[in-house]
C-alpha cells in the first residue's frame, strides 16, 4: 500500500515560492517614496546644464515609480518635444528628472 503521490508532494513548494515572489512584490511596493519637490534653483541650475551642454559626463538623479535612481554617462539627446533626454540607453523624462551635474 505504499502509493506515490506523484507531484503533489512538492506543491508545498511550489506555494512557498509564490508566497516569496509575492512577500518581494510587497516590500517593493512598501519601500516607495513620493517624488522629491525640487526648488526653483535646481530647477535654474538643471536648465543651465541641459542648454549650455557640450559633450561632457554627466550625473542624472531621476524619480521612477517610487524609486530615485542615478545614471552617469553622455546625453545622446535632448528631445524639446517629448521633453525627455537620453542618456545611453535610458529616456528620462524631465518630470522624472530630480537632479543634473557635471561629472
Amino acid at each position: 500500500m505504499n502509493e506515490d503521490r506523484g507531484m503533489m508532494k512538492w506543491a508545498s513548494y511550489r506555494s512557498l515560492v509564490d508566497q516569496a515572489s509575492f512577500l518581494e512584490k510587497m516590500r517593493y511596493e512598501k519601500n516607495k517614496k513620493p517624488k522629491p519637490q525640487i526648488s526653483n534653483e535646481r530647477a535654474d541650475e538643471i536648465n543651465e546644464i541641459l542648454s549650455t551642454y557640450s559633450g561632457e559626463d554627466v550625473v542624472a538623479t531621476y524619480w521612477y515609480d517610487g524609486y530615485l535612481y542615478q545614471i552617469e554617462g553622455v546625453i545622446r539627446s535632448i528631445d524639446a518635444v517629448f521633453k525627455s533626454l537620453r542618456i545611453e540607453d535610458r529616456t528620462i523624462y524631465f518630470r522624472e528628472l530630480v537632479g543634473l551635474d557635471r561629472a
